[in-house]
């Protein structure tokens, strides 16, 4: 008998021959709880799903219940601020969806999910609702979430591949144009030989903001002029400022950097010596290139606090930090630096991705290059 009752009205065996493994018959074996009119629809049931390749474990679980599993099987192989952000969004699925069973997720539900995060007044940074690119983080994210599903057999496909992929319209990346990086490199030349230090080198070497605060002073080269960027320093919530890798295998690079540069870094590490020894036993002996005013290392953050003071100050058109990574890239663009040169230079994993982020400059540039070539082309009319 397929359904053998184990406890008189509550508990059953439901044993399902399925086939053979050579000379051995594998059986599915489920215990179900309840009555034994329901244990004989489930096993009617499992027999349709094993029969159609449809079933599934876990057939209970919810998607609280996934998203909890997912995370504590993602956290040992992802970075901490990938751990927090994926938990951030993990947050946001349990609140809207948590309580839906895995099984009866469906397209139309996620839609509506999506549509909620889109619409919904005052979620999210925006008082409109998530942005197309947070939208597009919590639909990638659900998708890696369902497709584990599948491979763990608690789902048999994955309904959001039906789900209308949520675009994001490339915005204009803002950045300072050769006139006014003048005025920025006019206005630190009267601030302290720090703020021009950390300036100047944002500039020229295009780093991202942690790779600047992670720098060391033995990753400067003053005899070959560049800097080694292996490393960079990071703030969490809970965790505080921490060193971590860099953002990939192609972040880790030699920047040759300008000869003003190194000037500028030579006469802030003659400063921050001359501190150093001002201090004495105060002095708290970090290595690295930027610290605070008594040798701690400089948090993350002060970069962009530093650089928003200056805009303030002079009257600067708006940027963030990493703005100035931006203006680096492009001001090498204008010069005409091969993009291969520029990609590696800013550690990116490929050109492609290079060519993807500044392709409003290369379309420039190209067009540039048309009125170089009507010059050879051009003919006088007689």
């Amino acid at each position: 008998m397929a359904v053998q009752e184990i406890i008189k009205n509550k508990k059953y065996k439901i044993d399902i021959p399925i086939g053979y493994n050579g000379s051995k018959r594998i059986r599915h074996i489920e215990t179900f709880y309840g009555g034994k009119k329901e244990a004989i629809l489930r096993e009617n049931e499992l027999k349709i799903q094993l029969k159609n390749n449809t079933y599934v474990k876990k057939n209970n679980i919810t998607m609280a219940g996934l998203v909890d599993e997912w995370l504590k099987y993602k956290k040992p192989n992802i970075s901490l601020k990938t751990y927090q952000e994926y938990e951030r969004i993990c947050n946001t699925i349990k609140n809207y969806i948590g309580h839906i069973k895995v099984k009866d997720i469906n397209v139309k539900i996620l839609e509506d999910f999506y549509n909620t995060l889109r619409t919904c007044k005052g979620i999210g940074k925006s008082k409109n609702g998530y942005s197309e690119k947070t939208l597009k983080h919590h639909y990638t994210l659900v998708s890696e979430i369902l497709n584990t599903a599948i491979k763990w057999e608690y789902l048999h496909n994955n309904p959001n591949q039906s789900v209308t992929p949520i675009k994001v319209h490339k915005k204009d990346i803002a950045c300072y144009s050769p006139e006014e990086v003048q005025q920025l490199i006019e206005a630190i030349s009267h601030e302290s030989i720090k703020y021009q230090a950390l300036i100047l080198l944002a500039l020229d070497s295009g780093c991202r903001r942690g790779e600047l605060t992670g720098l060391t002073w033995n990753d400067i080269d003053f005899n070959k002029s560049n800097i080694t960027i292996n490393k960079a320093t990071q703030y969490l919530p809970h965790y505080g400022s921490f060193e971590k890798s860099t953002k990939s295998d192609t972040s880790n690079r030699v920047v040759y950097i300008a000869p003003t540069t190194l000037q500028i870094l030579k006469k802030y590490k003659i400063e921050q010596d001359k501190q150093k020894l001002l201090l004495g036993s105060k002095w708290e002996n970090s290595k690295r290139v930027f610290t605070t005013n008594y040798g701690a290392d400089m948090h993350p953050d002060t970069p962009s606090k530093i650089l928003d003071k200056i805009i303030k100050k002079y009257n600067l058109k708006r940027i963030t930090f990493h703005g100035l990574r931006h203006t680096s890239i492009s001001l090498q663009i204008f010069s005409g630096v091969q993009a291969q040169i520029i990609s590696k230079r800013a550690g990116h994993s490929s050109v492609s991705v290079t060519h993807n982020i500044y392709s409003h400059f290369f379309d420039n540039g190209f067009k540039e290059v048309a009125d170089k070539m009507d010059n050879f082309l051009h003919t006088k009319s007689v």
